[in-house]
């Protein structure tokens, strides 16, 4: 990934923290103290990153049930099209967490046990081209699957996938021919639970397994499980097969090394390890909701999807998030291969998610976000 990102003006810089100012979208009409600690801590974290400016972004945090604020910038590129936290982006593997949060409620309801092998679950076609390629699928679990610790090879990754999608962008690809190049284009990267290695192809078992149990099409299943009209999740759609339309004129176009993605296929990345379109807002509001207990029925279910019990020591993956560490400050998170990235703050409880118009600039939205974490949880202390 290109980390370069060019140097703004003065002006441009002036021209971000009017933008900070003027778009924040407070939930009530009266900002607490608090919620303005907030838009200062945001405003030092974009000030500091001033050398290397977001190309364009969209912003948003909810600081507690009844307080948030968002901000975004325009991009040159994306003109005349505007970009807020209400925008649509597609937000790749930030699906993850949302499809391993559905295994999890299925887990709940006794229709799934995170110790069944994938063997008792997945399809005989599935099943032949996984055997043929030496995966133990009577040994591997759905909790080895859920933590990528289960030993598939990740399709996503191969230098086949990616240049075929290059060569023609907007053909579809079907799930059966992103397993057919799990086993065609890799082997098996370890014994399942030996170790921690990412796995697209793992979460598009997933959700063909989700949808096995449940009957039901994979957005519908994933709306139903984790009460989206419930928990008010809006603004979070799959991009094909869901009851809701995408609105394509709020679809963001997402740039890769100067090349717009917009019309590629949803395809690419569909079938539960990717395949939402969501807003910032949209995004922060699943996490929110998640992480206070609105999605489980039990609190114990959210202790076991964040729990390391049973893992590789070394790995920095739960069930469905990563847990990493910045500078003593945990943070649970997860981001997506466009430029998507939804972050939350145990000790604060507080949700960021954001998105870049630029796939170049994840790495600076990581920093932003992160940075902000950290000093809103030091100035807690």
């Amino acid at each position: 990934m290109d980390r370069r990102c060019s140097q703004t003006s003065k002006k441009t810089l002036s021209s971000l923290f009017v933008a900070l100012s003027l778009m924040a979208l407070p939930v009530t009409a009266e900002p607490t103290k608090s919620l303005e600690t907030h838009h200062a801590l945001m405003g030092q974290i974009l000030s500091a990153n001033q050398q290397t400016p977001l190309s364009g972004f969209a912003l948003h945090v909810i600081v507690d049930d009844g307080h948030a604020f968002s901000t975004a910038k325009q991009s040159k590129e994306n003109a005349p099209q505007v970009i807020n936290p209400n925008s649509l982006f597609r937000i790749a593997s930030v699906t993850k967490t949302f499809t391993a949060a559905t295994v999890l409620r299925l887990h709940e309801e006794g229709k799934l046990s995170l110790d069944t092998t994938l063997d008792k679950l997945i399809s005989d076609d599935f099943f032949a081209l996984l055997e043929s390629d030496g995966y133990a699928l009577d040994k591997i679990t759905i909790k080895q699957v859920l933590s990528h610790t289960a030993g598939l090879y990740d399709h996503a990754q191969s230098d086949q996938y990616l240049a075929g999608i290059m060569a023609n962008p907007q053909q579809d690809i079907t799930m059966r021919e992103q397993i057919k190049g799990c086993v065609e284009w890799g082997d098996p990267v370890g014994k399942p639970g030996e170790r921690f290695s990412y796995s697209d192809t793992g979460y598009v078992l997933l959700g063909h397994i989700i949808e096995r149990v449940t009957d039901l099409p994979l957005p519908e299943a994933v709306r139903q499980y984790l009460s989206f009209d419930k928990n008010q999740i809006e603004n979070v759609i799959w991009e094909r097969g869901d009851t809701v339309a995408v609105d394509e004129s709020r679809r963001v176009h997402q740039y890769l090394h100067g090349t717009d993605t917009f019309n590629w296929s949803p395809t690419v990345d569909l079938y539960g390890g990717g395949g939402l379109v969501a807003s910032p807002i949209g995004m922060a509001k699943f996490y929110q909701a998640l992480f206070s207990g609105k999605v489980f029925k039990h609190p114990e279910t959210l202790t076991l999807m964040l729990s390391d019990t049973g893992l590789p020591a070394d790995s920095p993956y739960r069930l469905g998030v990563f847990a990493k560490d910045y500078n003593g400050t945990l943070v649970y998170q997860h981001g997506g291969f466009w430029g998507t990235l939804v972050m939350y703050e145990p000790t604060t409880q507080v949700v960021v998610a954001g998105a870049v118009t630029q796939q170049k600039d994840y790495a600076q939205l990581e920093k932003v976000m992160s940075g902000y974490l950290i000093l809103q949880a030091k100035s807690a202390l």
